[in-house]
Parts: structure tokens; sequence; C-alpha cells
């Protein structure tokens, strides 16, 4: 049984990223100071752990909700099981730039269902959209905890719908579609474009927006109460409020920042900003690696376990009907 694997840029990136990762902990260790950010990982409740990660599975379920909902939009022949391993197998890329790995998925319903990637790769597009939208909410409910908070919040947000309003402007998207035909090499790419745009347009109509986007939101808070736990965990003085402003601003930098997985914009935004809120260096740098660890490295190893076990089945089930 082959086991799939992502493209050859895509398997260089997330070794890449790996590295990355394991430099960027190090870093972290030294900053925090090795000894005392062990004794502080040291006396962390463990029997926390549990909770940390069923919260980044009610995430995943949530974010997996979204994903089903645009399948059904554009009428994807995907059963729910199928849907559940290839959106489970994508958690794999969250490492990519931008998340735009997550595009494995599209390849995995063409191997699956002979569906043309331009047609399902409009759904990670929307699928990020709404998950910047969703963290800009939940990081406006402590935006006023900083200096000019709500400035940034409010130009995020607005750049967002802005992007919104211009695809559902279908005269000006028909244009620029009809201009780029004109344009030598483009034009043997007018269909999947036209295919893309049309996909897109649909996902992102104003009418998706409350149940995607309220989906976003409760996804993307469930991390935050994690991060709460944490708190707890460390003995940081913390309200629910502080979590969730400081986890959603974090991930929220380090998705606009378009490094994989954030790597280094997230885990220096997130130190940074619980050095100011008054925690000791030490359990802030502690509280950074463990919400990242059980959530994007937890991510990582369920989308590789996911990918190598659970989709080939899929796969030769399908082509031997």
């Amino acid at each position: 049984m082959n086991v799939p694997v992502p493209p050859q840029p895509l398997r260089f990136g997330l070794v890449a990223t790996l590295v990355l990762g394991f430099i960027l902990v190090l870093i972290l260790l030294a900053l925090g100071d090795l000894r005392r950010t062990a004794e502080a990982l040291a006396a962390f409740q463990w029997t926390l752990l549990p909770l940390l990660l069923l919260a980044s599975l009610i995430n995943y379920a949530l974010r997996w909700l979204k994903w089903e909902y645009y399948c059904r939009l554009l009428k994807l022949t995907l059963t729910p099981m199928e849907s559940a391993v290839v959106f489970t197998s994508g958690l794999l890329m969250a490492v990519s730039p931008g998340k735009v790995g997550e595009v494995l998925k599209s390849f995995l319903i063409r191997e699956l269902r002979g569906t043309e990637v331009s047609r399902t790769a409009p759904i990670v597009m929307a699928e990020r959209l709404t998950d910047v939208i969703g963290l800009v909410l939940l990081a406006s409910l402590g935006a006023s905890l900083l200096p000019y908070g709500w400035l940034v919040l409010l130009a995020t947000l607005g750049t967002v719908v802005l992007c919104v309003v211009v695809v559902q402007f279908r005269p000006l998207a028909v244009a620029f579609l009809r201009w780029l035909e004109g344009l030598p090499l483009v034009w043997r790419f007018a269909q999947s474009l036209t295919l893309f745009y049309e996909s897109g347009a649909q996902l992102l109509a104003w009418q998706t927006f409350a149940p995607t986007v309220t989906l976003s939101v409760a996804s993307w808070f469930f991390e935050c109460l994690a991060l709460y736990w944490i708190f707890l965990g460390l003995g940081l003085p913390f309200s629910l409020l502080v979590a969730t402003f400081t986890h959603a601003f974090a991930s929220l930098a380090g998705a606009l920042s378009m490094l994989p997985g954030g790597l280094g914009v997230t885990e220096g935004s997130l130190t940074g900003l619980l050095v100011t809120f008054g925690a000791p260096r030490a359990p802030a740098v502690a509280a950074t690696l463990l919400i990242r660890a059980t959530t994007l490295w937890f991510a990582l190893l369920l989308g590789g376990l996911s990918l190598a076990l659970l989709y080939p089945r899929l796969l030769t089930r399908t082509r031997d009907r």
C-alpha cells in the first residue's frame, strides 16, 4: 500500500519547519533561563494535559464542521468519514507558510473523486479568511488592554472585509479574469482561474459568513481556554479574558506573518505579551511552549498519522469499488 506524500516543495518546507521549530524551542529555553523554565514545567499540573488535548480536539472538530459545510456548498460527494480523514490529513500542513500547504486536501480529494483542484482549493482560502476574522473578533475582546490595540485590529478586520467585498463584486472579478485571458501563457489557465473564482465567490457569499465565522470563533476559543488552563497549571494569575486576548492576538500575528506555522512570531508575541502583563519570563516561556505543543505540534502529529495510516485505506477502498 503506497502512502501518499506531499509534493516535494511541501516536504522540504515541512522538514525545514521542523528544524526551525526545534531551534526556536532552544532559543525560548535560553531566553527564559533553562533551569527556571525547566522548574516551571516540572511544577506544572500535568493532570491538566488531557484537558488541553481535549480542547485542541474540539477545535479541530469544529473546524472540520466548517470544512464539511464548505464541501456541501460545493456539492462534493465525500462521505463524512472521507471528509474527516482528508481534513485531518491537511493538519500536517499547518506549518506551511500561511497554511497554504493545506491545499494538499484538494489533491487528496482529486485522488478520491477526481475533482479538479481548482474547484476545491478555494475552500482553503475561505477557511483561512474566516479563521482570521474569528481571531480578530476574539482578540477584540481584550484589545483595550493594550495601547492602540483597537486600531490594529480594526485595520485588520477592515482589510479582510475589503477582500470579501472585492470577491463578491462580480463585474470587477469577471473583467479581471477576461483581462488575464488575453495575457501570454496565462490564457491556458483561464478556465482553472474562472473555476477557482466561482467556487471562492460561492464560499465567501455573505449568507455563509454567519455560520462559518461563528464556527471559527468557537473553535479558536477552545485554544484560548487551553491557555487559561495552562495559566492555572503554572500558577499564573491571569483571567480567561487575558488568555483569550493574548492567544488570539499572537495567533493572528503569526497568521499574518505568513511564516511557516507563524513560527517565531507567534511564540515571540505570546511570550512578550505575557511578560508585559506581569508574568515572570520563565513561566511565560513555559506557557508558550505548552500551548504550542498541545495545539500546533499536536495537530502536526494527528495530520501525519491520518495521512500515513487512514487515508491510504480510504484510497484503496475507493479504487476497489
